[in-house]
């Protein structure tokens, strides 16, 4: 597996080669930024210039396929204009899932608040109790095990905003959120750390809980 450290410092300096002082930020985020990458853990990188053009994602991806194992690079790329007129909801869960490498959010972002965290609980709440019902109802059983796979990853993030927001406490991955949960929420997360189990019971979980969260008032 890859040093993320060592990938990712040889990737700065080609990016400061191409872009120059066009490049804002860059931060890495996924599980390789959290700490528990495996050998087929995509590399999830955060990339701002100050704008984007179809020339700048043409040299971007020519330079991140000339990386050892370029193949596994995805994430968030983006222009400074663009991302000052992001749903803040969704800046939330960018923000706190990056490491930073290079630069710093300071005056990249707007503010971010409380409200912003739990409007983007309840959007993703939604659309998880969405796929998850219309998957169960319309999706063939073959394809059960790799829904639920994501899904169990977006609840980690949902779940990971919600203790927050319960909290005031931030944390960063699944092994130091799992002890912080009980009942329901824990089986959930204890899911997305190992798969496996029935996966009737998996999807019942997944649609109680994201249902309740919908109900639940933050502000």
């Amino acid at each position: 597996m890859i040093s993320i450290d060592t990938w990712m410092g040889t990737l700065l300096p080609r990016l400061k080669e191409v872009f120059g002082p066009r490049l804002l930020f860059l931060g890495i985020q996924g599980s390789y930024g959290r700490g528990e990458a495996t050998e087929d853990s995509d590399i999830d990188v955060v990339c701002v210039l100050d704008e984007v053009a179809l020339a700048d994602l043409e040299a971007y991806r020519a330079l991140v396929r000339q990386m050892p194992e370029g193949e596994k690079a995805c994430g968030f790329l983006c222009g400074a204009e663009e991302l000052k007129n992001w749903p803040q909801y969704d800046l939330c869960s960018v923000v706190r899932d990056t490491r930073p490498v290079w630069g710093s959010w300071d005056g990249l972002l707007p503010p971010l608040s409380r409200e912003d965290l739990a409007r983007g609980v309840a959007i993703g709440a939604s659309g998880l109790y969405h796929a998850a019902v219309h998957t169960y109802l319309y999706g063939e059983k073959e394809g059960w095990s790799a829904f639920l796979r994501e899904a169990h990853k977006s609840a980690f993030f949902l779940l990971r905003d919600c203790h927050e927001l319960r909290t005031g406490e931030r944390v960063r991955t699944k092994g130091e959120l799992l002890p912080l949960l009980e009942g329901e929420e824990r089986d959930i997360l204890a899911w997305a750390l190992a798969p496996e189990g029935n996966e009737k019971e998996a999807f019942a979980r997944l649609i109680s809980w994201s249902g309740c969260l919908l109900g639940e008032k933050f502000l």
